[in-house]
C-alpha cells in the first residue's frame, strides 16, 4: 500500500509539472500532434525502478512509452573493478538489501549483486569465504569503489556509506558478493 501510494504521488508530480509546462506555452510543434515528454531516469529503468509503472499509470494514458537503454549499475560496478560479472557458465542473482537480510545468502548461487540496501546488510552476512566489490556514486566525479574479503571491507564500506551521504545527502550505490573468492 505505501508502494503504491508512493507511485501515485510521483505520478500526480509528473501530471502536475506537464500541465505547467503547458501552461508555460509548451506546446506541439505541429498543431494535432501529441505532446512528446522526455523523463531522464538515472538507471535502469527496467530493474529495480518503478518508472515504468509509474508512467503507466499516467491519464490520460500514454500513447507510447519508448525507452532509450543506457548501461546498468551492474556494468558499471563490473567495469570499475574490472572484474566478470559470474563465473565461468554460472548463474548469478540480482537482488535487495532487504530480501538478503530476510532471506539470507541467496540459493543456489555464488555471486550475488545487491541494490537498494541503505542498511549495509552485507554487514550481517557470516563473512568467511565472502569476498565483496562495492561502488557509490557510479560513472560520477565522486565515484568510491572499495573490494576486498568481506571481513575485511565491510567496516571500510559501513563508515564510507555514512560518511558520503552525510556529506552529499544521498547516496547511490551497489555491490557484488561472491563466495570462494
Amino acid at each position: 500500500a505505501q508502494v503504491d501510494e508512493w507511485h501515485a504521488a510521483i505520478t500526480r508530480c509528473w501530471q502536475a509539472a506537464i500541465a505547467r509546462s503547458l501552461d508555460e506555452g509548451l506546446q506541439p510543434r505541429t498543431p494535432g500532434q501529441p505532446l512528446q515528454v522526455a523523463l531522464l531516469v538515472w538507471g535502469d529503468p527496467a530493474l529495480y525502478d518503478s518508472t515504468l509503472r509509474i508512467a503507466a499509470r499516467m491519464q490520460p494514458a500514454p500513447h507510447s512509452v519508448r525507452v532509450v537503454a543506457g548501461i546498468s549499475s551492474m556494468q558499471v560496478l563490473c567495469a570499475a573493478h574490472a572484474i566478470a560479472l559470474n563465473g565461468i557458465g554460472q548463474p548469478f542473482v540480482v537482488t535487495t538489501g532487504r530480501q538478503l537480510r530476510e532471506q539470507g545468502w541467496p540459493p543456489g548461487v555464488d555471486t550475488a549483486v545487491v541494490m537498494l540496501d541503505g542498511q549495509c546488510s552485507f554487514t550481517e552476512l557470516p563473512s568467511h569465504g565472502l569476498h565483496i566489490w562495492w561502488g557509490a556514486y557510479l560513472g560520477m566525479d565522486r565515484q568510491m569503489l572499495d573490494s576486498g574479503p568481506l571481513a575485511e571491507a565491510a567496516p571500510r564500506i559501513a563508515q564510507a556509506r555514512a560518511a558520503a551521504r552525510e556529506r552529499h545527502g544521498w547516496i547511490m550505490d551497489i555491490y557484488l558478493l561472491r563466495r570462494g573468492s
